[in-house]
């Protein structure tokens, strides 16, 4: 009896220590934590749900600096989404990612919106603060309700990448 309750406690620790990097849902101005969003496993961005963090369908798969969709759940490759350059991210489209508009650019720990072909900075969308993401308004990106918290080294084209689709 005593085995199967150990097996038991011992399954999830298990099956928690593959996971990579768990991106969880964050509210209000003290970053209350909430349920899990996504998983960041090696260069794929997994949708992730519950408190644990299950693992759900693949989202994106990252190539060097370019972001594909995935096409499929189990992580096929599919059309062309992001590429980063520099420190902006560049919408995309195809398989071979002809380039689009900037969708965002990353200053520092500020993260702003970017339109047309140029990258024009537009307003204030994300702070980041430690392992946490705020919402960020205005022309200056003043820090406002927490939206994303982080646990471990999240990679800068997957934080941006997760941002690029909120």
């Amino acid at each position: 009896m005593r085995s199967v309750l150990v097996l038991c406690a011992l399954v999830p620790a298990v099956q928690m220590f593959g996971q990579g990097v768990l991106v969880r849902w964050a509210y209000g101005p003290f970053a209350n934590t909430g349920d899990a969003a996504f998983l960041v496993e090696g260069s794929r961005i997994y949708q992730a749900s519950g408190p644990f963090g299950v693992r759900g369908p693949c989202l994106y798969i990252m190539q060097g600096d370019q972001v594909y969709r995935a096409a499929d759940a189990y992580g096929a490759l599919g059309q062309c989404a992001f590429v980063a350059d520099g420190n902006t991210l560049v919408r995309c489209s195809g398989t071979g990612c002809a380039r689009s508009s900037c969708a965002l650019i990353l200053e520092k720990n500020k993260v702003f919106r970017a339109d047309g072909a140029f990258c024009n900075k537009g307003d204030g969308a994300f702070l980041v603060d430690g392992n946490t993401i705020y919402l960020a308004e205005g022309a200056f990106g003043v820090k406002s309700d927490a939206v994303l918290r982080f646990e471990g080294e999240l990679d800068p084209l997957a934080l941006m990448v997760i941002l690029a689709g909120l």
